[in-house]
């Protein structure tokens, strides 16, 4: 058994490994430097094109209209690359995963990629260069791509719509060039429509156009000329021309770098625009700060920010797609604009980037930033509404949704197109999905209670859920209603007041639930510390308890506050100032409140402590949060309010480590002296003896001469907790002293009387029978 186990267990371990390395072989096998890499090096990038055969590799890149071609040998690619003007060597390596290149060129410079596995990109873009116009606005869409949304794939066709004058250029000073020209045409403000289609003249190659920043009346012009085939391209001039350009232009603006122009012009409508485009296509990745950064929000409450912005922020996407392309170069990117943007004007709605107040800083002066209306987002519902059935531009699809609402709303659209029909308010699908809610709500309440009630019938232990039932049932509906609310997107429907009073319900509903668990779990508490004797924790529960349940109505009252609009700060103090008057008005109460609780911060007493107040005994059953239950030695009932018990002087008899005791024994004269030594000598080593007597405190001796007996005197302490533990020790005490005057021959005294008889001349005498009467002789 134990040899067939061992080749089983090799077996299968063996088996396991070759799978691997089949595995890894096969992966090994699969991967090659086929296909298309957005590859890019200090002063440029490029699309990288490439087919593996074998060991062979070839292949282009743009927008430079470069080859490169090499020899693979494992992951290791070395060849050369060749341009117009310029060639050089190169060397990659492939990752592990197939997904990313890591190289250098010849002269140490660093080129490195990624494989571009977009099915989009620069594909979707119809490019094109028919006419001056076709070429500015692909040549825009190619640069924005690459430059703001980092896609190297948009310069595959920059080749086709760029040409440069002037002398033969290298790799490197055609980059340079798009590079300024893009400098040049990211500060300008144009129009595409106002670039012309055709020239003035038909016969004519070349078509000017003037552009510049917006503000100022400083323009610059550039070329397009078209090639024997009819397709324009934009003429780039020497870096030296470009640059001076570009100079004069921001002198013009007053800035002296590209850096402090971008600084400045990052709070304006354009920014607004392209971190709204470009958080919403990225919205997975962290876009959806970028988005929602840029939309005011200041309409909603801030709570309902996260849930209802990606709402706003899915119509106001999907309203754009249906528009154009945003180009950024279109809208104005002037910080100080007077008056607002409208990208789009609608009988509808707009779409208006407009100046917003806020503060941007905790404490700080309150700023303007430019943000995408707030009208524009109340109205973005109704606009896509009148513009449903447009399809969206070429090239686009229809956008993932951003939030559960389109998510739901455009997988009942694909199921059924009618179902998205206005009826009134609401569309159809939301109707019928809001009375599936309320059933649902209904039937899940009622399993809930009926669940719940039966646990605790069942089970002693679960005895507590029965009072829990109603207030999770009540709980889990308003759970229901709100994630309904928010998923059937009643709150943009037209009627906010639906989401306010499911808001309303889902607070009342976990104020209730709470509240209850806190009464069921302070009575528990309270219960078993009753069974303690340390008062404390009746106090501690007591007065949490308490607090608990006031925390929990004032945080529903401000929570309320909250949903359906009102300043909770308002709220806030409008409870501080009736907080202040119930206190005034219940001061006793209030004081007595405190006194529990500095009782329990000061511990004077515990229950069953035997105490003294106003020379009163009494023994302390119960603290409580108002006043203190005490027991008296004559069974009569004291409910002292604790206030009063910290004006007081309180002796605590329970308190007592030790407890002392005196006693006084008396023995007949007629003891000798070495019957007392011995006495004495044995009554201080039988309280040394004592298990309940403290050593350290005896004291046993003589004390003087009593009426009818010599007197010692014995003084010790007890090391007892309680009075019962103190009467038994003392009982065995004396039993002890009993027994050891018997075997000393010691007899105790007790009280004697001796009578004088007037005219007798004789000794008195005196008897153990405590008093002696003589018969008096009769008088002469």
């Amino acid at each position: 058994m134990t040899i067939a186990l061992a080749r089983w267990i090799t077996g299968v371990l063996l088996g396991g490994a070759i799978l691997v390395l089949a595995a890894q072989t096969a992966r090994a096998q699969a991967l090659d430097f086929s296909g298309d890499w957005q590859t890019y090096w200090r002063t440029g990038s490029a699309i990288l094109s490439l087919t593996q055969d074998g060991d062979r590799v070839t292949g282009t890149y743009q927008p430079d209209d470069g080859s490169v071609e090499g020899t693979v040998a494992g992951r290791v690619l070395r060849g050369s690359w060749e341009q117009p003007g310029a060639s050089g060597s190169f060397v990659f390596a492939l990752s592990e995963d197939g997904q990313v290149l890591t190289g250098r060129f010849g002269n140490g410079e660093y080129w490195n990629g990624f494989r571009d596995m977009s099915e989009t990109g620069s594909g979707a873009w119809q490019l094109a260069n028919g006419t001056p116009r076709e070429t500015l606005r692909s040549l825009l869409l190619a640069t924005n791509a690459a430059v703001y949304a980092g896609d190297a794939g948009a310069l595959r066709k920059l080749s086709n719509l760029i040409t440069y004058s002037g002398p033969s250029a290298t790799a490197v000073q055609k980059a340079q060039r798009r590079a300024v020209m893009f400098n040049i045409l990211d500060m300008s403000t144009l129009r595409i429509m106002d670039v012309p289609v055709v020239a003035d003249q038909s016969d004519q190659d070349t078509v000017r156009f003037d552009i510049g920043p917006s503000g100022i009346p400083e323009k610059t012009a550039i070329e397009f000329k078209a090639d024997a085939f009819g397709r324009w391209r934009l003429d780039l001039p020497t870096v030296e021309v470009l640059v001076a350009e570009r100079d004069r232009l921001l002198a013009a603006l007053g800035y002296e770098s590209m850096a402090e122009l971008d600084r400045a012009r990052a709070n304006s409508p354009r920014a607004v625009m392209r971190e709204f485009v470009q958080g919403t296509n990225s919205w997975k990745e962290g876009g959806d700060k970028r988005a929602l950064l840029v939309m005011d929000l200041s309409a909603i409450p801030e709570r309902l920010h996260d849930l209802e912005g990606p709402i706003y922020a899915d119509f106001v996407k999907r309203i754009l797609d249906r528009v154009a392309y945003v180009i950024w170069q279109e809208i104005p990117d002037d910080p100080d604009r007077s008056v607002p943007y409208v990208y789009f004007q609608h009988p509808v709605g707009s779409i208006t980037i407009t100046r917003v107040s806020e503060v941007i800083e905790e404490g700080g002066e309150p700023a303007e930033r430019w943000k995408i209306s707030a009208e524009t987002l109340s109205t973005a519902p109704d606009l896509l509404a009148a513009m449903q059935d447009l399809p969206v531009i070429g090239g686009l699809e229809d956008p993932e949704p951003l939030s559960p609402y389109f998510r739901l709303r455009e997988t009942v659209r694909a199921a059924n197109p009618a179902l998205v029909a206005a009826l009134g308010y609401l569309e159809i699908w939301q109707w019928l999905g809001f009375g599936a809610t309320i059933i649902a709500a209904t039937l899940a309440t009622g399993l809930v209670v009926a669940v719940m009630r039966a646990a605790g019938r069942t089970a002693t232990r679960l005895a507590g859920l029965h009072g829990l039932a109603f207030p999770t049932g009540l709980l889990v509906a308003a759970v229901i209603v709100n994630w309904s609310v928010v998923r059937l997107g009643m709150t943009q429907a037209g009627i906010p007041l639906i989401g306010a009073l499911s808001g309303v319900f889902l607070v009342v509903a976990l104020a209730f639930f709470a509240y209850r668990f806190v009464t069921l779990l302070g009575g528990w508490m309270y219960d078993t510390a009753k069974k303690t004797t340390s008062y404390v924790d009746e106090i501690a529960t007591s007065l949490g308890t308490g607090l608990a349940k006031l925390l929990i109505v004032v945080g529903a009252i401000i929570a309320i506050a909250d949903v359906v609009g009102l300043p909770y700060e308002g709220v806030i103090t409008g409870l501080g100032v009736g907080g202040v008057a119930i206190a005034f008005a219940a001061r006793d109460t209030v004081s007595n409140m405190m006194g529990g609780g500095l009782l329990m911060a000061d511990r004077p007493f515990q229950r069953g402590d035997l105490i003294e107040i106003d020379g009163k005994l009494a023994t302390v059953e119960e603290v409580g949060l108002r006043v203190t239950r005490l027991r008296g030695t004559d069974d009569t009932l004291l409910n002292v309010p604790n206030v009063q018990l910290l004006d007081r002087i309180i002796t605590n008899w329970g308190r007592r480590r030790r407890r002392k005791l005196t006693m006084q024994v008396g023995v007949t004269y007629d003891a000798t002296r070495q019957q007392l030594d011995t006495f004495v000598q044995g009554l201080r080593d039988l309280l040394l003896h004592q298990p309940a007597v403290d050593p350290d405190d005896v004291y046993v001796g003589l004390q003087g001469f009593g009426a009818s007996s010599i007197d010692i005197d014995l003084l010790c302490h007890l090391r007892v907790s309680d009075y019962t533990a103190q009467v038994e020790a003392q009982h065995k005490i004396v039993m002890d002293i009993i027994a050891l005057a018997e075997e000393a021959g010691i007899a105790f005294a007790f009280p004697t009387r001796t009578v004088h008889l007037a005219g007798d001349r004789q000794t008195p005498q005196s008897g153990k029978a405590g008093l002696i009467a003589s018969k008096a002789a009769p008088a002469d």
